[in-house]
């Protein structure tokens, strides 16, 4: 009895030992994958380790090879902004890229990616693809995706020109607080650009606050307007620009930033 008894331990074990042997390959990848970015946060927190940036770069990176989305998404991040090494644009879209093809991605990495695609230096200049990830990241409510998008579709590059869509996109990003979409805003309002007719009040309103937040162009816009409004229009103006200051500023919370 006890002879079969080690015998059929025996038999279980090599059984084991065949279907450890068996195991995916990826399955074992996503395993060190996973310890792998265990340890980098580690590092990258210094959670009982001291903080070390380089070493939680080098472990994510690791785990990037291994094929995991999250660890490219870090690691391209910390490429991005110069976080335990120099900055590099490439590498940052290289992995921030591959991440996002994988299902990681945010706002932020989808709007850098558009960014990418528009200048032309990392990779050849695509219009169409920078579209499609501002349109991503715009619809994820990244403010300064939608801006962007908008003056694509003003000039339409990568998409055909539709001022009524801009419009759209200039307003969402001008309501989240950003100074050039709120000067460009403007600038369609003046122009009838997008909309049924020119409102001249609205757009000094939105040029208001534009120079207001400090956008210097939107200085020159507002004081032609001054001479063009009478002092009721200029009256209903100001009241607006408060109106819009007091909605953007103080009844929602600052939008997140970019850091």
């Amino acid at each position: 009895m006890t002879r079969d008894w080690r015998l059929w331990c025996a038999w279980g074990l090599r059984i084991a030992v065949v279907w450890l042997l068996m195991l995916p390959a990826s399955g074992q990848a996503a395993g060190s994958a996973e310890r792998l970015k265990q340890t980098a946060r580690k590092y990258y927190y210094g959670i009982g380790v001291g903080q070390d940036y380089p070493r939680a770069l080098a472990l994510y990176l690791e785990a990037a090879r291994l094929g995991d989305p999250e660890a490219q998404f870090i690691a391209g991040g910390m490429y991005f902004v110069g976080r335990g090494t120099a900055k590099n644009p490439r590498e940052a879209f290289r992995l921030l890229y591959q991440a996002a093809i994988n299902g990681k991605s945010s706002p932020e990495s989808q709007k850098i990616i558009g960014q990418t695609f528009i200048v032309g230096q990392v990779v050849p200049k695509n219009y169409p693809e920078a579209v499609r990830w501002y349109q991503e990241s715009a619809k994820n409510g990244d403010r300064d995706a939608q801006n962007e998008l908008g003056f694509m579709y003003v000039v339409g590059n990568g998409v055909e020109q539709n001022p009524e869509e801009a419009f759209k996109l200039f307003e969402q990003s001008a309501r989240a607080g950003l100074a050039i979409a709120q000067y460009n805003l403007g600038i369609m309002l003046s122009t009838g650009n997008g909309v049924e007719q020119a409102d001249l009040v609205q757009a000094y309103a939105w040029f208001n606050l534009a120079a207001a937040n400090g956008f210097s162009d939107a200085l020159a816009a507002r004081s032609s307007l001054e001479t063009a409004l009478d002092p009721e229009e200029m009256n209903r103006a100001q009241r607006l620009s408060d109106e819009l200051f007091r909605q953007i500023n103080l009844e929602q919370p600052a939008p997140p930033s970019a850091e």
